[in-house]
């Protein structure tokens, strides 16, 4: 080969590269402005709704309880006070549990 090929087989190999540098560029540019504008707010709207299912969970679990509660209160009147005293040990700390 004459060297005048290989400069120009070379040049051409530079160019390639700087056009696929350019290209990856372009790419990794457009990838970072989707992740910005469609996956950044699509994750906050998730994790909003995510801590509100969990309010709304917490707060079913301690009316679900209450009513527990009172119902076995309710029934063991006449019963021993231990009793109503381990249930409600054992409901505060499920709701402690389902708190966290």
């Amino acid at each position: 080969m004459s060297s005048d090929k290989i400069k120009e087989v070379k040049a051409a190999g530079e160019a390639a590269a700087d056009t696929a540098r350019d290209e990856l560029e372009a790419v990794k540019a457009h990838l970072e402005r989707l992740v910005t504008q469609h996956l950044v707010p699509a994750l906050g709207r998730a994790g909003d709704k995510a801590g509100t299912l969990k309010g709304q969970a917490v707060a079913n679990a301690r009316e679900l309880a209450d009513h527990a509660q009172s119902d076995l209160a309710k029934r063991n009147r006449g019963q021993s006070s231990w009793l109503s005293i381990a249930i409600s040990g054992v409901v505060g700390f499920i709701l402690g549990r389902l708190s966290r």
